[in-house]
């Protein structure tokens, strides 16, 4: 199996756990997660692991009681590139609402370090994006 798809299905573990020092860890001191937008208030793209702490911050430590992202698929794309097909569930802190919506990353590596993510509210668009055929 692909080392990247390994490694980012760790990834996905560490977000499941809300470890988030494992994360910055594992990400260029440049990168850049473009953000699907999915919820309100959250920008299209936070830079450096200063942003991804902007970003878990205000999304997923504030909003979320409970929140867990399901792997349904991981495959390659390529040499340095992984498509991960996820259902995001979560429950709001506030209204106790629960939320179950597809959405998917397009994870790049560079030097087994994740220097990208881009994030999509639809698969088949991921897919496309990937150039990844539907299984």
């Amino acid at each position: 199996m692909n080392d990247n798809v390994e490694r980012y299905r760790e990834a996905l573990d560490a977000w499941n756990r809300r470890d988030l020092v494992w994360i910055l860890e594992q990400a260029t001191p440049d990168f850049e997660f473009h953000t699907a937008q999915l919820f309100p208030g959250i920008e299209p793209l936070y830079e450096g692991r200063e942003g991804m702490v902007e970003f878990w911050t205000t999304f997923i430590e504030e909003p979320w009681a409970l929140f867990r992202l399901v792997v349904n698929e991981l495959v390659a794309a390529g040499d340095d590139r992984v498509l991960a097909l996820l259902t995001f569930t979560g429950t709001e802190r506030d209204s106790g609402e629960q939320v179950s919506t597809p959405y998917a990353h397009l994870a790049t590596f560079r030097g087994g370090e994740v220097s990208r993510i881009d994030a999509f509210s639809d698969w088949d668009e991921a897919r496309a994006a990937a150039g990844v055929a539907a299984s």
